[in-house]
């Protein structure tokens, strides 16, 4: 059998600019995600960070070759992931509509996370790239697709990124890697809690970033997300979005500026943004609330 593999030159698949024909993506100094809708085509890319595909339709006899391996045919359930290794040279082809949600993190920054959050030398992904289904990674694709495909309206902050991309790198290397228990952390203290809470209410219209906040208190980035868990029973990100909240409430209803002024002035992209969060958090508008 011949190789199906186009000869062209293949796109080079970064984490730090965004990737050709990938659709709607956001992108941190640790990674990025995408969200995207193609037709049946093919695909040919050289990828120097490891990837993570979450298909949001059936994969029907999906051809795909990682590296020299032979060529394969697989199908899979909605819901299957793919972990691509970095480093891989990889060919793909498709013959239905699909809908996936991908994350890309470089190998620089999963040793990081190998270092300091499960104490081993450096991270490995071990994977053939054909679907599975993983559950978590389900999860976070599905929150990566309700954030990207909202089109300009899409929201997904910095903070909001760098937890995500967090917990897209400590499942890689817990579930494909090779490694052993981590010691446990119980919750941020007194003192530490307050210290993120000054910083974030000092930075709220700023693009609040994980690392910064973890080095605050003297964490790695995933350690600070599972302690600021354990302390207030929300992540990061969500508890910023509350800060705001609570200033906004505040400014509608004592302040004389408008509501589209109250929302940039909280750290919300748009008074539409503002009006989404407050109507799921509070079942109310921010109009209703000045009224």
């Amino acid at each position: 059998m011949s190789d199906p593999r186009p000869t062209g030159t293949p796109h080079i698949a970064t984490a730090d600019t965004p990737v050709p024909n990938w659709g709607r993506q956001v992108i941190s100094e640790f990674g990025t995600a995408s969200w995207n809708r193609r037709d049946a085509d093919e695909i040919s890319q050289t990828i120097p960070h490891h990837i993570v595909l979450l298909s949001f339709k059936p994969i029907k006899n999906r051809e795909s070759r990682l590296g020299g391996t032979r060529l394969r045919t697989a199908s899979a359930a909605s819901g299957a992931c793919e972990i691509i290794p970095a480093g891989a040279d990889h060919w793909a082809r498709w013959h239905e509509p699909k809908e996936v949600a991908a994350f890309s993190l470089s190998q620089a920054w999963l040793d990081r996370l190998a270092q300091s959050d499960l104490d081993l030398p450096g991270a490995t992904v071990n994977s053939d790239a054909l679907p599975i289904v993983d559950r978590r990674v389900a999860l976070l694709g599905a929150m990566v697709r309700e954030e990207l495909r909202a089109g300009p309206r899409a929201t997904m902050g910095t903070l909001e990124l760098d937890s995500l991309l967090n917990l897209v790198g400590i499942h890689l290397i817990r579930q494909y890697g090779d490694i052993r228990p981590q010691r446990d952390l119980g919750g941020l203290s007194d003192r530490q809690l307050g210290k993120v809470r000054d910083f974030m209410t000092a930075h709220i219209t700023d693009g609040v970033k994980l690392e910064e906040v973890a080095s605050l208190i003297g964490l790695s980035s995933s350690q600070m997300m599972r302690s600021f868990r354990r302390s207030t029973g929300t992540s990061p990100h969500q508890y910023l979005m509350r800060l705001r909240l609570d200033q906004a409430r505040t400014m509608i209803v004592d302040g004389p500026l408008a509501l589209a002024e109250i929302a940039v002035e909280c750290g919300f992209s748009s008074q539409s943004h503002l009006t989404a969060i407050m109507r799921r958090e509070d079942g109310l508008t921010p109009g209703a609330l000045r009224s």
